[in-house]
């Protein structure tokens, strides 16, 4: 697919055309030069786009997204790099005593590209929108008899769970993938009366940007 977006001179009030710039999309080039040049003359136009008389016509949201986006995967794809969000959060403590609705504070970040998750409160928050993928591995106390169950929320909202066997120091795990938009919030919570979940780095929970 093609995408052909329209250089103006900045030097004038009444912008005049003066060339196309067709990029393909969303790889622009294969060669780093050209897509440094076409990062150039894009990160101009939407520039310009965003400081533009208030006379001109005006660029709406979706178009403005559209051109930033399409700016970070040329980034990402000239630097050999990656900016999507993922994290991955440890458990630490030698158990952790759970009641109704507490939400499980994975407090050990070893990965959190993005920024999106806080260890203090144990909540991943979207960077952006996007679909996501996430995965909790767990496992139960000590205690006899003591069924160990977790639930991911999104917003608070309980959408998948995953158990653990009534045997101490078992093992549980959930996954889900979902369509998130930016500021969405995704927690893992104890939905039971009490648990007790294993830490020293066996229990994690993990996510990131498909």
């Amino acid at each position: 697919m093609l995408t052909t977006f329209w250089l103006y001179n900045l030097g004038h009030k009444s912008p005049s055309v003066l060339s196309p710039l067709t990029i393909k999309h969303p790889l622009v080039s294969d060669q780093p030069k050209k897509m440094s040049l076409q990062l150039s003359l894009l990160m101009l136009v939407v520039l310009h786009a965003s400081s533009a008389d208030s006379s001109c016509p005006g660029i709406n949201n979706g178009e403005f997204e559209d051109l930033t986006n399409l700016m970070r995967k040329i980034t990402c794809q000239s630097g050999g790099i990656s900016d999507k969000p993922a994290f991955l959060a440890t458990l630490t403590p030698r158990e952790v005593a759970l009641t109704s609705g507490s939400v499980v504070k994975f407090d050990s970040i070893l990965t959190n590209i993005g920024n999106g998750y806080n260890a203090n409160s144990g909540v991943f928050t979207a960077p952006r929108k996007g679909t996501y993928q996430f995965a909790v591995s767990f496992v139960s106390g000590h205690r006899n008899n003591e069924w160990l169950e977790l639930t991911l929320a999104k917003n608070n909202n309980r959408l998948v769970r995953g158990h653990a066997a009534l045997d101490p120091f078992a093992s549980g795990s959930l996954q889900a993938t979902l369509a998130l938009e930016k500021g969405d919030r995704i927690s893992i919570i104890q939905p039971r009366p009490s648990g007790h979940v294993l830490g020293e780095n066996y229990s994690m929970f993990s996510g990131h940007l498909i």
